[in-house]
């Protein structure tokens, strides 16, 4: 539907000011919707979202939070929480000790069964290997086989 764009309580030079003053890109596509919408180039949501190359919901959804708490809800950005590590960082920077000992590790299956006896934690081998390899960077102490002739 074509519904208005809600009454905005910034002056149009105040969302000038405030458009040179932020960095972020969410601010300015946010903060550039209300400057349309004050200043009159846009006379509804979905010429709004035409003109800032959006879909209208996502309009939509930004002046519903501008609504219910003005500049600094719609500003505001949320961050999903995400799952928690299955190791803590105190774990994490002994585990890290570990390998770069000298002696280290010779395969990832032994990191997980290290990991299991020391700290009682059963981790998968792939969240092993994305945690030493992916994340961190660490390379196993493995020997590499050598011709018999070479010094």
């Amino acid at each position: 539907m074509n519904r208005t764009v809600p009454k905005i309580h910034e002056s149009v030079e105040e969302l000038k000011l405030l458009l040179r003053k932020v960095t972020e890109a969410h601010e300015k596509q946010r903060l550039s919707m209300l400057y349309l919408g004050q200043s009159g180039q846009a006379k509804n949501r979905k010429q709004v979202a035409e003109l800032l190359g959006l879909h209208r919901t996502t309009i939509g959804n930004w002046l519903s939070c501008y609504e219910a708490g003005g500049l600094e809800k719609l500003l505001e950005r949320r961050y999903p929480p995400g799952c928690v590590p299955a190791l803590t960082e105190e774990q994490q920077t002994s585990l890290r000790t570990e390998l770069q000992k000298p002696e280290g590790f010779r395969s990832y299956k032994e990191i997980q069964q290290y990991i299991a006896d020391t700290f009682g934690v059963n981790m998968k081998y792939s969240a092993v290997y994305a945690l030493v390899h992916g994340k961190w960077k660490a390379k196993l102490k493995v020997p590499r086989k050598s011709h018999k002739k070479k010094r």
